[in-house]
Order: structure tokens, then sequence, then C-alpha cells
């Protein structure tokens, strides 16, 4: 089990998080600057923490208290990079066998030869990385670090490069290699689809801390504040007030649109009546609806994009005030529903698919 809790200050910068991996793979979704590969460098031993302590099955890595800094060499802890950061004038086999060329000859060319199988490459051990493609190279990164049986396994957008079917294909194998190796990985990615696929979990960094962390349905269906929202795509926010609440059926005041909507919530509880608050909705989550009634809105049909699985729909909300909403809708299934660009419709929003959060 991977234990952190610590904090550093770069410049105007300060990352300040706790968070555990148990024999899972975590993912950490953020925007760029939010923290995420700092925090991959102070787990490694490549960056230092100012205060706070790093625990990995137990052994202390790193305590700003016991004064206690850890090398990376002596952390055991496997490190895949974004832009593979092989050996050039090494092999396939040479860079495999890198972290481990101290051990008998014998079992170093056993175990290249088995991580050269398990990554599908077990012909390019001779060739040199400018010799085999991205994918390929990728593969040969991935095998480099679990040659020496890292604890831990830190892995920073390493398919990032690649093109949809190499990314797909190693989506899949790495989570079989965690499977096989039950270890701690740390997955850090830009990608909501792709974190949500590999990970049981996900931790949603904003500016240095984590705003969320939890099983990636709740991430997903009940976040916590408006960054985790737009960062797991719901774009279709409106700013209320709640005017009543019964049982988990919360009900908020847009003004802009002069109507309540009614939203469906579990946590319900952690509101009050005139609570000041954010609500959204995914974009596949708005339907069409064929007459006016609770939780429909009238809008204008301004733009409809043809896409490969949906049609996306912009559409602005009528309203008599200077702030106006425009939502985006994904059409998929509503085709015989689907009105023309400029004329006006009414849009459905589900109680059971908004989300609701204090502003």
């Amino acid at each position: 089990m991977l234990e952190v809790e610590i904090k550093k200050a770069v410049g105007n910068f300060y990352l300040d998080l706790k968070l555990s991996v148990n024999r899972e793979i975590l993912s950490i979704l953020g925007p760029s600057g939010s923290g995420k590969t700092m925090t991959l460098l102070c787990i490694a031993g490549l960056m230092r923490p100012d205060t706070g302590y790093i625990k990995l099955n137990g052994k202390v890595l790193y305590d700003s208290k016991e004064k206690i800094f850890l090398s990376a060499r002596q952390r055991n802890i496997g490190f895949v990079f974004q832009n593979f950061a092989l050996f050039p004038h090494l092999t396939v086999n040479e860079n495999i066998a890198y972290g481990i060329k101290d051990q008998p000859k014998d079992i170093v060319t056993s175990k290249v030869q088995e991580l050269l199988k398990l990554m599908h490459i077990p012909s390019l051990g001779s060739r040199y990385p400018r010799e085999i493609s991205s994918g390929q190279q990728q593969r040969v990164a991935l095998a480099r670090a679990i040659a020496p049986s890292p604890d831990a396994l830190l892995l920073d957008e390493p398919f990032s490069a690649l093109d949809t079917p190499q990314r797909e294909r190693l989506e899949y194998e790495l989570v079989g290699i965690q499977e096989l190796y039950n270890k701690d990985f740390l997955f850090v990615t830009h990608d909501l689809t792709q974190g949500y696929k590999l990970s049981t979990r996900l931790a949603v960094f904003d500016a240095g801390r984590i705003a969320q962390c939890d099983y990636k349905k709740n991430v997903v269906n009940r976040p916590l504040s408006q960054a985790v929202a737009k960062l797991t795509g719901i774009k279709n926010l409106m700013e209320g007030y709640i005017t009543n609440i019964e049982g988990n059926n919360i009900h908020v005041l847009v003004p802009e649109l002069d109507k309540p909507l009614h939203i469906f919530s579990a946590n319900s509880g952690h509101f009050t009546v005139s609570d000041q608050v954010t609500i959204g909705i995914r974009p596949e989550y708005v339907q069409i609806a064929e007459n006016e009634g609770e939780n429909t809105i009238c809008c204008d049909a301004r733009q409809l994009i043809d896409g490969v699985s949906c049609v996306r729909g912009r559409f602005n909300a009528a309203s008599d005030t200077e702030r106006k909403y425009n939502f985006e809708v994904d059409l998929q299934g509503q085709v015989k529903n689907q009105p023309a660009e400029g004329c006006m419709c009414m849009l459905y929003f589900p109680p059971e698919k908004l989300v609701v959060f204090n502003r």
C-alpha cells in the first residue's frame, strides 16, 4: 500500500495532498499545472517535498520529521515517462535489462525474455529504439520499469503520444499487468475516458490539491465541486438557490430562467433551503421534450454538428435577462426528435441526472 501526505512549494505553486493506493490502478486526472507530475516525482524520489511523509508497504521512503529521504534507487518504484525515455544506444534487450544488470546473467536473460513475451514483442530484442514503432517503444519502457519487480509503478501520461488503436491495446494490457503483479499503480492522465477505463478510483487534482478522490462512478455522477464537474464532462452548469428540500428531492430556482428545477440527490442532507448552489448535467443526459413540463426549458437550436456517434447540439435558453445560458446536448438516439437549426424546442433535464453542489 502506498501512502502519501506531502506539501511542496515551487515558486507560487503549492502542492498539498493526501492519497493512498492499495493494490489497484489509481488514475490522477487534472488540468496542466495542477501538480500531477510533481506528485509522481516526489513519490519516486526525484523531487523532495517540504513536509510530510511517503510510505510504501510500511517502509518509510520520506519523513520530514524523522529526516528520512531515500534516494530513487532505494525506493524500488518503477517510473514510465510520457516520452518513453529509452536509451537510444542500447538494444531493446539492454534497455529492459538496465535496472537488473547487476543480477546473474542467466537470471537477467530469463527475465528479459519473459517480459518480451508479456509485452508481445518477442522478436525485437536485438533492435534499437529507433528501429521500432512508438507503440513498441512504449512496451519496452513498460517492460524496463517492471523488470526490477517494483513495489509500485508510476505512469505519467504514458500513452498520450500513441494513436488510438495502439493506446487502446496498451490500456487493456496495462490492466492485465496490474492484475498479474498485484502492485500499486498510479496513472496520470488528461483523458477522463482513459482514467475511467483503467481505474477503480479517480483522484481529481485542482491547483495542487485533490478536489475529489473516490470510486470512479461517484466522481463522475456526484462531483463535489464545479472544478470536478467540468473536468469530468459536465458542461451544462447553472447557478441558483434552493427553495425547497423534501427527502432526496431538491428544488432550485435559477433566476435567469425564472423557473425551478427539480433534482433527485442522495446528498440532499448536505444542503439547506436558501443555499446558493450550482447544478449541472452531462450533454448526453439532456433530452428533447415534446411538451413543456417539469424540468423543461425553452431553447433556440443554434448549431447542430455531426459527430461519429452522435449529433452535438448547441442551444440558447430563452431569457429576458442579460445573462444567457447555453447548453450542449448529445442527440444520439434522438434523431427523430432532432430540431432544425434556428427553431425553438424544449429541453428536458431528468431530475436523477442533475447534480448539485455548493457554490
